[in-house]
């Protein structure tokens, strides 16, 4: 009688997948991950001082809003950091605004800082007339700086080589 050889193992068609190919898809998972996560927060560095500038200029044109809506003055009350506006009631003076989102203290990201460019430290009138000396705020990012041009009753933003060049868009 012949004797048979032994044949080698075979895994089963159904046999599923091994733990050594688990952790090599969960390492190029990773790997993608992590140079997804590291792209975003590149991107993100040279947008911040847009986004911030844009946000300061939304945030002035809600204020001359609502101080033609109200009739009472604001003010930008502002910091390197931050900033938060104030309106005035003739019998209690100034105070917080009325409305939340301009009473609530806005913290500049990390990194942008605000800053105008004639350099002085007053707050910002927002008068219920809407009329007012052009202000021009500056703020600095990691990588750009954008400007922010309030005349009293508009405010727009655009990147400080723009201003520079003097352009009003």
């Amino acid at each position: 009688m012949l004797a048979l050889a032994p044949t080698p193992a075979k895994r089963a068609a159904d046999a599923g997948i091994t733990l050594i190919e688990v952790l090599v898809v969960l390492a190029v998972i990773g790997v993608a991950a992590g140079a997804t996560m590291l792209g975003v927060n590149a991107a993100d560095r040279g947008s911040r001082a847009e986004s911030e500038a844009l946000r300061l200029a939304r945030h002035l044109t809600l204020a001359v809003d609502e101080a033609l809506i109200s009739g009472r003055d604001h003010a930008l009350a502002w910091e390197r950091t931050g900033y938060l506006f104030q309106s005035y009631e003739k019998r209690d003076g100034w105070g917080p605004a009325q409305l939340s989102v301009l009473a609530q203290r806005h913290d500049m990201r990390a990194g942008t800082t605000l800053s105008r460019l004639d350099e002085t430290e007053a707050p910002i009138p927002v008068a219920a007339s809407a009329v007012g000396p052009e202000i021009v705020m500056m703020i600095v990012g990691n990588t750009m700086s954008w400007v922010v041009v309030f005349d009293g009753f508009t405010a727009f933003a655009m990147s400080e080589a723009s201003f520079r060049a003097g352009e009003k868009s």
